[in-house]
């Protein structure tokens, strides 16, 4: 199975993940803007929210693995505000947020370095003890090709259990958010969630 980068993948990311007997991450790829690749969906207390990692923009294409983050602004302060400020409440942000500050403090030069070492942890987080391969070259064809289905601009529920969120009392269950919505929101149970 083939995905793509990602940044805090979200929830449907994870449950292919888990399907998989093995995968591998597209290293070999140009960018592609408005996906997964720099972005993620969190839930915060006025509905869903998009947070963005900025990048350096260049007028070539350029790959993935060579996509360098901008720090003109200080995104990594607002996008571990957000998520504090959305999930500070639930159940399990004290468990796991130490865990996942430091990638809010520490600069890496390129993306997919951050996104990969995100990913490890997180898979850790989630006892999952799957081995992340990645391409040699970029693949055409492929079995299992999952790069560009898993996308911001479909509003995808496929497989997603609802699960209380902290403000689905306010804007009702919204799935596939990013996977620390259901981190932080069941804990030790969230892989029990990924299963479709």
């Amino acid at each position: 199975m083939l995905l793509s980068t990602a940044y805090l993948p979200p929830i449907a990311y994870f449950q292919k993940i888990q399907a998989a007997d093995t995968f591998s991450i597209e290293k070999h790829e140009h960018f592609v803007k408005q996906t997964y690749r720099n972005r993620c969906r969190i839930y915060g207390t006025n509905g869903v929210q998009d947070l963005s990692i900025p990048l350096v923009n260049t007028h070539e294409k350029i790959l993935i693995s060579e996509k360098q983050i901008a720090y003109k602004e200080n995104w990594q302060h607002q996008h571990w505000r957000s998520i504090e400020s959305a999930y500070r409440n639930s159940p399990y942000f004290i468990y796991y947020a130490d865990e996942l500050q430091p990638f809010y403090e520490t600069k890496h030069e390129f993306l997919f370095e951050y996104n990969t070492e995100l990913l490890k942890t997180l898979l850790r987080l989630l006892k999952m003890k799957n081995e992340i391969r990645f391409t040699e070259e970029f693949e055409k064809e492929v079995t299992n090709d999952h790069r560009n289905s898993i996308s911001p601009k479909e509003s995808s529920s496929s497989g997603s259990k609802p699960y209380t969120q902290v403000f689905s009392d306010k804007h009702g269950f919204q799935a596939n958010l990013s996977i620390i919505d259901l981190l932080f929101n069941k804990g030790p149970e969230a892989t029990e969630f990924l299963k479709i």
